[in-house]
């Protein structure tokens, strides 16, 4: 087994950086093996959470795209120094190693990497409910409920939206009053300079 260098930006598709690198989608998937009902391993889920999780990357700070795949890349091979690893990389564990390392580095209280990677965990669970199949299956159909929600406070508020809709697109209408904007670096209470 030869000395191999890890980067979390290796082998960028594109050179796009809200991409994850072939080798830090390779931990991801593996990742989400683990942190995600069994299901996700059926037909295509695993890769269409890849897609989702991808595809989340570019709304997050360019520090907390960094994070993310610095932690995964940083999991991945600390699972190295975990006993039962017998220093292998996560992506090489079976499933039992794999998922108590998992729960080692979550419980773990010292350092910041298990805070972090309940954060990913998060992220990475987060994007396997938005998937439409996974919707389908848990019974997730929100349109009707939010289209009912929707009538019933039209019927209840209506005029008071209809009010405020004239107000705010009413010529001239420019937004809040002078002095109460958070960018005119006054207190609206004082008038004193904030700084």
């Amino acid at each position: 087994m030869g000395l191999h260098r890890v980067s979390c930006h290796a082998g960028l598709v594109d050179g796009d950086r809200t991409r994850l690198g072939p080798g830090t989608r390779r931990i991801a998937a593996r990742f989400a093996e683990v942190v995600c009902p069994p299901e996700v391993r059926a037909g295509n889920l695993r890769d269409e959470l890849l897609g989702e999780f991808e595809s989340m990357l570019p709304v997050l700070p360019a520090g907390v795209r960094w994070s993310v795949r610095s932690g995964l890349v940083a999991f991945d091979q600390g699972a190295r120094l975990y006993p039962r690893a017998r220093g292998r990389r996560f992506v090489r564990l079976a499933d039992d190693a794999a998922q108590a390392y998992l729960r080692a580095v979550l419980t773990c209280k010292r350092g910041g990497l298990g805070a972090a990677l309940q954060r990913i965990k998060g992220l990475v669970v987060f994007c396997y409910y938005e998937l439409p199949e996974v919707k389908e299956q848990i019974g997730y159909r929100p349109d009707a409920y939010i289209a009912a929600v929707s009538q019933r406070r039209l019927a209840s508020y209506g005029p008071q939206i209809l009010a405020g809709e004239v107000a705010l697109l009413a010529p001239g209408a420019a937004g809040p009053p002078d002095g109460t904007r958070p960018d005119t670096g006054t207190r609206p209470d004082t008038g004193r300079d904030r700084r």
